[in-house]
């Protein structure tokens, strides 16, 4: 998994949306996120300028997702857990494919005391996978090859998940030589998988 996240985490962003960035998308914007308005960062240089400017921006715009996440995001980094918990949440919840995996991949790992909760994971991971998340859509794919979800009800049957691996092969160019050769690996080992089962 760690490994997976480092290749993605290396990976060129998609392009960005022609909408004007606000201050908190320039100091909060992640270049993986494909909500983002502007570049976007892999890292926040000043976290206490973009929670601020991520705060105004909200309260100026309180329904949308992609300023939930990117607050969620720097109060993360921070050591703001609880807080950055209720924002990133309600940027999953109204449909964020960034804030689903994040959260997933936070409470997969258990980081900053979040509870890990594998079913909570699963159904984060299969919403960002189906609203075409690259990390998603090869990051849910492990973990039911590797059985991580079998005490969940699993939504996605082998057929989708082999669309959504499919997916990731088809526009992993976008993302790098790295992503191309993980996502037709993680098609292979798929298939072999399920060979297996029958």
């Amino acid at each position: 998994m760690r490994f997976i996240l480092a290749i993605v985490g290396a990976m060129c962003a998609m392009p960005a949306s022609a909408q004007q960035p606000t201050p908190c998308d320039l100091l909060a914007g992640h270049v993986e996120d494909p909500d983002r308005v502007g570049p976007g960062a892999a890292d926040v240089a000043d976290k206490k300028a973009a929670i601020t400017a991520c705060e105004k921006d909200l309260a100026a715009d309180p329904n949308n997702r992609r300023l939930k996440y990117q607050l969620a995001r720097v109060l993360f980094y921070d050591g703001q857990t609880p807080r950055a918990m209720t924002y990133l949440q309600a940027a999953a919840d109204d449909g964020s494919q960034q804030a689903q995996f994040v959260l997933g991949y936070i409470t997969d790992e258990a980081l900053q005391g979040v509870v890990r909760d594998v079913c909570k994971v699963e159904d984060l991971w299969v919403k960002s996978a189906r609203q075409g998340r690259f990390a998603a859509q090869v990051s849910y794919p492990r973990h039911v090859m590797d059985g991580k979800f079998a005490s969940c009800k699993i939504q996605a049957n082998d057929a989708e998940i082999a669309e959504f691996l499919d997916k990731a092969t088809k526009g992993a160019g976008l993302f790098g030589y790295y992503a191309e050769i993980l996502a037709a690996q993680m098609t292979k080992d798929f298939a072999a998988y399920r060979a297996a089962k029958k």
